[in-house]
């Protein structure tokens, strides 16, 4: 664990310890009579407001800590997992997907390759498992060829988001090479760009 890190896990134990000692030492000053009595109360009612906004500070978060434990508790439940792949079908291209473990509701997927871009949307996506005609395929071969237009290698981007069972709302994005072969297409590189989960307020981006 960094630095940075353990501040931020223990920060309310250190402003809590900070002010301590800024009591301790308003007090002694106090008793020593190197500070006024009216100088006393300002520093002592200023310490006073700085815990106060500390002590709502910690319990905002907290309360924020608890909901995403909860979210994710539930979420990880009824969890569904996407799989998908690309193939080349002959001198085309298909695109292949499915849902495991619980059922997929409300997809979109938008893909974008040079300046073709293409929406592929799913209000129910059935469990393969107990469901295996469930599993969906697209032919998407004149949106490949659209989007390398004359290139022989460019990126596609693809973007998913979906809900599980309960509402929560998952959103992922994805990077595949395309190649152009005389036999067809070649897709590599599968990458992951980013990924928002229900618990989470902010996407998780992935580097290399």
């Amino acid at each position: 664990m960094g630095i940075s890190a353990w501040i931020k896990e223990h920060i309310i134990h250190i402003i809590v310890l900070s002010l301590l000692f800024a009591f301790a030492y308003v007090l002694l000053s106090f008793n020593e009579g190197t500070m006024s009595y009216e100088a006393a109360r300002v520093y002592v009612q200023a310490l006073t407001g700085i815990a106060t906004l500390a002590l709502l500070y910690y319990a905002y978060f907290s309360a924020v800590s608890k909901k995403e434990e909860d979210v994710a508790r539930l979420e990880l439940a009824v969890r569904p997992i996407l799989v998908w792949e690309l193939y080349p079908k002959g001198r085309g291209a298909e695109l292949f997907y499915k849902a495991l473990k619980h059922p997929i509701y409300d997809l979109r997927l938008s893909m974008r390759i040079g300046q073709a871009e293409r929406t592929i949307e799913e209000r129910h996506l059935d469990v393969f498992e107990s469901n295996p005609a469930a599993a969906r395929r697209h032919d998407i071969s004149d949106f490949i060829r659209q989007g390398l237009s004359q290139e022989r290698m460019r990126i596609l981007e693809m973007r998913f988001s979906y809900h599980s069972e309960v509402g929560g709302k998952y959103e992922l994005c994805f990077t595949k090479e395309v190649l152009r072969q005389k036999g067809g297409f070649v897709f590599q590189h599968r990458k992951i760009v980013s990924a928002k989960y229900p618990w989470k307020e902010k996407s998780i981006v992935f580097t290399d």
